[in-house]
């Protein structure tokens, strides 16, 4: 699932994971298509990024969506069993280990 800044986004692409505010109230859900007002109600409440698919259904290019689901586990758990306190509701340690994760897989460590 691709990350697109939100001023990238386009009418007709389609939000992939809920996306929520730092209070975690539910801005847009997961599966809506966005239109123009949704994407306005982003930028105001200062989202930069969110997980969406194109209109068409075109644009899976995020690395970590190739792997096999168990392979992508594996990697998961060793690269959380170097964090103190992994938080998976944490928006920040959520996209840290995205990077890593991408980034052991460009460098072929898996």
């Amino acid at each position: 699932m691709p990350r697109i800044k939100t001023e990238q986004l386009k009418e007709g692409m389609v939000v992939i994971t809920d996306v929520k505010n730092m209070d975690d109230m539910l801005l847009i859900p997961a599966g809506a298509k966005l239109t123009t007002r949704q994407i306005g109600i982003l930028q105001a409440w200062g989202v930069l990024e969110i997980d969406v698919k194109s209109a068409d259904g075109a644009g899976n290019t995020d690395i970590l969506s190739k792997l096999p689901p168990e392979t992508l586990a594996r990697l998961t758990a060793e690269t959380k069993a170097i964090f103190w306190r992994p938080d998976d509701n944490d928006q920040i340690f959520a996209e840290l280990l995205r990077l890593l994760l991408s980034r052991r897989i460009k460098r072929g460590q898996f």
